[in-house]
This record gives C-alpha cells, sequence and structure tokens, in this order.
C-alpha cells in the first residue's frame, strides 16, 4: 500500500539554485537588528528624485532611538528579573533547617517533643477546646482551658495521648474551637515548623515538616535552627 504525501517536493529554480515554492514564515517579534535592516532598506530603495526629507529622517531617528532605549529597559528588567529570583533561591536554602512560626494547623513532634504553637484572641472567652489528631484523624490529644483573657495563649501539649504515653515524631492536626456563650467560634493558630526543603521553579516553594508546602512571604517569624 502507497501512502499520500502531503508535501510536495520543492521546485529548484535554474539560475539561483533555490527552492521556488517554499513559504516564509514572517516573525512575530522584531529585534534591534530587524528595526536596522529595515531603516538601511528604505534608505537605500528610495526615490533618487524624491528622497526622504530632513524632517522624515529626524522623526525615524527619533523613533528608532526610543525603540532601543525600549529594548534596553527591556534587558534591564530581565536582569532584575533574574537577580530576584536567584535571591529568592539563596535566601530559601539558606532556611532550610531553621524552625519558624506560620498560620496553620499542622503542629510538629521532634524527639519526643512538641515544637510549640500559640492562639491569639481578640477578646475573652469562657472556654477554649483544643482538639489534636494524627494524620489518620484519630483523637491523640484534648485540652480544655476557662475564662482565657485577650491576647496571646501559647498551646501547652507535652506531646503525649490521652493515655499519658509520648507520641511518635511526626505532624499533627491542631484544632482549636473559643466559646463565648453557645456560639463556637474556629481560631486558627500560629504554629512553630521546621523548614525541611525548598522546591524551585517560576515560584519558589519550601517545604514545613517534610510535608506542607509554602511561600516564603508566608513566614511570620523566623526562629532559628
Amino acid at each position: 500500500m502507497i501512502n499520500k504525501i502531503d508535501n510536495p517536493i520543492p521546485k529548484i529554480n535554474e539560475e539561483t539554485g533555490q527552492p521556488t515554492n517554499l513559504t516564509r514564515i514572517p516573525k512575530k517579534v522584531l529585534d534591534r537588528e530587524d528595526f536596522i535592516k529595515l531603516f538601511i532598506t528604505q534608505l537605500q530603495y528610495q526615490d533618487p528624485m524624491n528622497p526622504i526629507e530632513n524632517n522624515e529622517m529626524a522623526i525615524q531617528l527619533a523613533l528608532f532611538n526610543q525603540v532601543d532605549q525600549l529594548m534596553n529597559i527591556n534587558d534591564t528588567i530581565k536582569e532584575l528579573k533574574d537577580l530576584i529570583e536567584n535571591f529568592q533561591l539563596n535566601y530559601a536554602v539558606s532556611l532550610i533547617g531553621k524552625l519558624v512560626k506560620i498560620e496553620g494547623n499542622i503542629g510538629r513532634v521532634e524527639n519526643g517533643k512538641f515544637l510549640g504553637g500559640e492562639f491569639t484572641l481578640e477578646e475573652p472567652y469562657n472556654k477554649v477546646k483544643i482538639i489534636i489528631t494524627d494524620s489518620q484523624g484519630k483523637l491523640i490529644k484534648k485540652l480544655e482551658l476557662y475564662n482565657l483573657e485577650k491576647g496571646t495563649h501559647r498551646i501547652l501539649w507535652d506531646a503525649t495521648d490521652i493515655n499519658g504515653n509520648i507520641v511518635p515524631d511526626g505532624n499533627y492536626f491542631i484544632s482549636i474551637t473559643a466559646f463565648k456563650g453557645e456560639q463556637p467560634e474556629t481560631i486558627i493558630p500560629m504554629i512553630i515548623s521546621k523548614i525541611t526543603g525548598a522546591i524551585l521553579g517560576e515560584s519558589t516553594k519550601l517545604v514545613l515538616n517534610g510535608k506542607n508546602q509554602i511561600d516564603i512571604d508566608q513566614i511570620k517569624e523566623i526562629l532559628g535552627g
């Protein structure tokens, strides 16, 4: 079976030796060299009996100068962008291994100790309930606090479960509910986490506790390593 050939064999000009039926694909973006070629071509093929007037020549030179300046600005912007990306990369790498405060619900236990966390109340509450679960949703610990004043309060968890046993190292979900009367209110805590890695790309990401990804600007405070 013979397959039909979609692309015809190019015809060759006997005088020039070049194909005669090739389709020219125009450039979508002109660069500095293209503008110079256009300008020179215009000068070469101008009517000698009606040459370009001085004022028109001056206008075209001025326009070319503006185009050249805009291209220089674009080059400068690209250099600044590359510089900022390199700075973010170096900064992200320098944070690996450090402890940071971040708004979230994932707490971390390492070497049998809870890295820490806190929550802020905008007004006094009669009761605050803290529920800690593992990655499977199993209840690990329940803490209940009463008559808390307005301000910041630490999450005092000793990294033990409901039976008093030290929990395995890893990540734990912490939910906080505040009560004033019968209407509960969800409170997002500020958790201490460890930066364990960085993901490079168009937007550099940090890896927290070996799992969660965040942007650099989500860090509220750097505590050290």
